[in-house]
């Protein structure tokens, strides 16, 4: 595990990859730029010495690819850009070492073609990015923080639950409607009488009272 994790629990940073990748980048850039822009740049800009004319259209060119080389800091990590430039000093450093190892003519003529079409771009390339990337970090300090294995877990699984959609509030019950019962009148002798009106409650009163007027009138004579 500590081939990926740090003494402070921290996912290492493939950084060198990226710098490694970003200088492999930068070399296509400028040699599509070297391809594209000397034919027209030795038609154009000439100034009395063929040597100061070719150093010329090499910085020209070499500014040309840093500005696009520069997108590089859309990127999440900014270091990526000014590394690659790095990357292109130490794959110059080797080509100069390389050429140093040859003999005579060829030497020499090693030395001229690295010199003429590597050295601008490094130059320019990190005079350029570093500064940048330095403003950059001074307005941001906190730009390449990396975060520990916990944070980053934490952030993904949080990532993960904003994504979700939020579970449907539980619906309180309904109480159930009670019915109203209407009030029986004090008229009404009966239930299903309570809905008659007072005039006839008040007639089957009267018969009720005259019936039992007529059985006391009834024991009365049977005695």
């Amino acid at each position: 595990m500590s081939f990926f994790i740090d003494r402070f629990n921290r996912r290492k940073s493939p950084i060198a990859l990226a710098a490694f990748g970003a200088a492999v980048l930068y070399m296509v850039v400028f040699g599509v730029l070297y391809g594209l822009l000397a034919e027209p740049l030795y038609r154009t800009v000439s100034l009395g010495t063929p040597a100061a004319t070719t150093a010329v259209h090499s910085i020209i060119i070499a500014v040309i690819g840093t500005a696009v080389c520069c997108l590089m800091f859309l990127l999440k990590d900014k270091r990526v850009a000014p590394y690659g430039f790095s990357g292109l000093l130490v794959a110059l450093c080797m080509f100069y070492t390389a050429a140093l190892l040859m003999d005579g003519l060829a030497r020499s003529n090693m030395l001229y073609l690295i010199t003429v079409y590597g050295l601008a771009p490094v130059l320019v390339g990190n005079a350029v990015t570093w500064p940048i990337y330095f403003r950059m970090k001074r307005a941001n300090p906190a730009m390449n923080r990396r975060k520990t294995i916990s944070e980053e877990l934490r952030d993904a699984v949080a990532k993960e639950a904003s994504k979700k959609p939020a579970p449907p509030e539980p619906q309180q019950p309904s109480k159930p409607v009670s019915a109203e019962r209407p009030e029986p009148s004090g008229d009404a002798l009966f239930g299903p009488q309570a809905d008659r009106s007072p005039m006839v409650s008040r007639s089957v009163q009267e018969e009720a009272m005259l019936f039992y007027e007529d059985d006391d009138d009834e024991e009365a004579g049977n005695d």
